[in-house]
């Protein structure tokens, strides 16, 4: 074997590995990077901003009523796509879908808590959440991911 076998060799095979594995670790590294970013925000709004799916806060007096939203639209990736298709052969739970899922949802509800901190809101009720898929493309060839919308009342406590 000569040089140029060994370069294809090389290019045929190593260098799509190469950068299947590169992909994935970047992969791995931005989602590490955005769960811990949410963490962040979820323990700073969980101090500052109470909220619950109840229509009314419990004993307190509040006014100035707005509607806040937060929305955010995941993408599926090849390798959820790919591990999970095989949880069509066999069943189970898509773990990589499960997870994409908690990410929109944690994302749309620090969306919508910045919302309210703008518009001076003391707390947040009646907090919905709603989905949907996005497709484009056409049957088998499309791309997609799901859309996630949070909302609530914010309102501010009043002052007698």
């Amino acid at each position: 074997m000569d040089f140029n076998d060994y370069l294809a060799i090389f290019l045929n095979f190593g260098l799509p590995v190469l950068l299947l594995a590169a992909t994935w670790l970047t992969q791995h590294q931005i989602i590490r990077a955005r769960r811990q970013y949410l963490s962040e925000q979820e323990e700073y709004y969980r101090k500052k901003i109470p909220m619950t799916n109840l229509k009314r806060f419990p004993d307190e007096a509040y006014c100035d009523p707005a509607l806040v939203t937060g929305a955010t639209v995941i993408a599926t990736n090849y390798f959820i796509s790919f591990i999970s298709s095989f949880k069509h052969l066999f069943g189970g739970e898509m773990k990589g879908y499960t997870g994409m899922c908690s990410d929109a949802r944690r994302i749309a509800l620090v969306r919508m808590l910045q919302e309210a901190e703008q518009l001076g809101a003391d707390a947040v009720y009646n907090v919905r959440f709603e989905t949907s898929t996005v497709n484009s493309g056409e049957k088998r060839k499309s791309s997609g991911g799901v859309e996630l919308i949070a909302y609530g009342t914010a309102v501010k406590k009043l002052i007698l």
